[in-house]
């Protein structure tokens, strides 16, 4: 799957993997363990990812999930690592 555009803007830093950012985002409680799917799905309103922090354009799709801090957008790829992330530390537990 190819790059979205807004992640080949940053040129000069290198993009974390988004596993990478799951993980420490998990870890340090910025990200929670998903129990539901999104709230809404629908066209990028160029709100940053919780993610990996990139704008999320209107040529994208962003979901929207609820969590302790309310609703939060999230690329379709980033929220799909996500929840398999969430999905395999709650069979752990």
């Amino acid at each position: 799957m190819p790059l979205p555009t807004s992640r080949l803007q940053r040129v000069n830093e290198p993009i974390p993997p988004i596993l990478d950012l799951v993980i420490a985002g998990l870890d340090s409680g910025l990200l929670w363990l998903l129990e539901s799917g999104p709230v809404w799905s629908g066209h990028g309103t160029l709100k940053p990812c919780v993610v990996c922090r990139v704008k999320i354009t209107n040529d994208e799709i962003q979901h929207d999930v609820v969590g302790p801090r309310g609703s939060l957008p999230v690329h379709v790829r980033c929220y799909q690592i996500w929840r398999t992330r969430s999905n395999k530390l709650r069979r752990r537990t």
